[in-house]
C-alpha cells in the first residue's frame, strides 16, 4: 500500500527538522597509566639525567679475623653511573577564529576541549614509551631525544629464549639493542623462575606484573591456580563463575596481575617494584600559546620527561613471548 499523495512525511521536510545531537563528547579510549601513576615522581635538571647504583658484595660466612690481627684493606669500587635521556611529548592545536566563536556541540572552546584531549593523549604516549623496549636516544639537533623503556633497562632478571639477551647497562644511558630471540608460549614456570630470581637477587620479589591481554588469559589458566577457583560470591541466588586470577600467590610473596591495554602485542611481560621506579621531569605538563600568524589561535602542550629505574635487580622481564 503506498503514501497517499501530497503527504508530508518526514523526507519531505528534510530541510525543516532540526538535528538530535545530544550535547556531549563520550571518550572510548582507555586513559589509565597504572605504570606511570604507580611510580614516584622526581626532577631532572639537563636532558641526560643521571642517578647512581651500587650493590653489596656477595655475603661471606667466612669472614673471621684474629684477635689482635692487623686490619686489612679490601678493593672497593664506585657506584654505577647511569643515565637516561629526557623525551619531549608534545601535541599542538590550532583553532580558527570562527571555530572558536560558533556555538558547539559537546563543548564551549575547542582550544579548551582539544587541549584536556591532548593533555590524556600525551600521558598515554609516555605510558607506552615506559613499558617499550625503545632505546635511549640523545638530542643530537637531528634525531629527537627518547627515553629507555622498562623492556629495555631491565636485564638482570631477563628471562629470554633462544639467543635472546639484554646488554647490561652498568654506565651512561642504555643504548645497545637487544639480541633477538626465539618466542615461545608464556608459562607458570617463567613466572616462578623470574620470581626466584628477582628474590636472589634483591631481597624481595615484584608486587605487580604487567602483561597484555592475550597473555592475562594464559596467566588466568595456569594450573597452580585451579585449586583455589572455588565459587565465593552469591548475588541473589545466582552463582559466580570465577575465571580468571588477579593474584597470583607465589613462594616470594604475592603478585597482581595487570593487564595492560598498551601492551597488546608485546611479547613481554613485566614484573615491576614501582617503589624503585621514578619519572623524572625537566618540564612538567604546561601549554605554550605560540604566535599568531592569522586568524586563528595555536597552542604547544608538552611534557619533558625521562624513565628512572633505581633498582633494576628488583625489576624482572620476561621476554621472547609468543604475542
Amino acid at each position: 500500500m503506498g503514501i497517499p499523495t501530497n503527504t508530508y512525511t518526514r523526507v519531505t521536510a528534510s530541510t525543516n527538522v532540526r538535528e538530535d545531537l545530544i550535547d556531549k563528547i563520550t571518550m572510548t579510549n582507555p586513559e589509565q597509566t597504572p605504570v606511570i601513576s604507580s611510580s614516584g615522581k622526581a626532577t631532572a635538571e639537563n636532558t641526560f639525567h643521571e642517578w647512581q647504583r651500587d650493590s653489596l658484595r656477595a655475603a661471606n660466612k667466612d669472614n673471621a679475623a684474629l684477635d689482635g690481627e692487623d686490619a686489612t684493606n679490601t678493593a672497593k669500587t664506585p657506584p654505577n653511573r647511569v643515565a637516561n635521556n629526557c623525551q619531549i611529548f608534545q601535541d599542538t592545536i590550532q583553532v580558527s577564529g570562527r571555530a572558536e566563536r560558533v556555538k558547539k556541540a559537546g563543548m564551549k572552546s575547542a582550544m579548551a576541549y582539544y587541549k584536556a584531549k591532548a593533555y590524556k593523549e600525551i600521558q598515554r604516549d609516555m605510558e607506552a614509551a615506559v613499558v617499550s623496549k625503545n632505546l635511549s636516544v640523545a638530542d643530537n639537533g637531528t634525531n629527537a631525544g627518547k627515553l629507555s623503556g622498562l623492556g629495555r633497562m631491565i636485564y638482570t632478571n631477563a628471562l629470554h629464549n633462544g639467543a635472546g639477551a639484554t646488554p647490561a647497562h652498568t654506565s651512561g644511558a642504555a643504548t645497545t639493542a637487544m639480541t633477538a630471540g626465539t618466542n615461545r608460549a608464556f608459562t607458570e614456570a617463567l613466572v616462578k623462575t623470574a620470581m626466584q630470581n628477582t628474590y636472589t637477587n634483591s631481597g624481595e620479589a615484584p608486587g605487580e606484573i604487567y602483561m597484555s591481554p592475550a597473555h592475562k588469559l594464559l596467566f588466568s589458566a595456569f594450573t597452580g591456580l585451579a585449586s583455589s577457583r572455588t565459587n565465593t560470591t552469591v548475588s541473589k541466588g545466582q552463582a559466580k563463575i570465577v575465571g580468571g586470577a588477579d593474584v597470583y600467590l607465589s613462594d616470594f610473596g604475592e603478585l597482581a596481575v595487570m593487564p595492560h591495554y598498551l601492551m597488546v602485542g608485546a611479547d613481554m611481560t613485566l614484573g615491576l617494584n614501582t617503589e624503585f621506579i621514578d619519572m623524572a621531569y625537566l618540564r612538567g605538563f604546561n601549554s605554550t600559546p605560540l604566535a599568531k600568524t592569522g586568524d586563528s589561535t595555536r597552542e604547544q602542550v608538552m611534557v619533558d620527561a625521562t624513565l628512572r629505574v633505581l633498582s633494576e635487580v628488583s625489576q624482572f622481564k620476561i621476554d621472547n613471548l609468543t604475542p
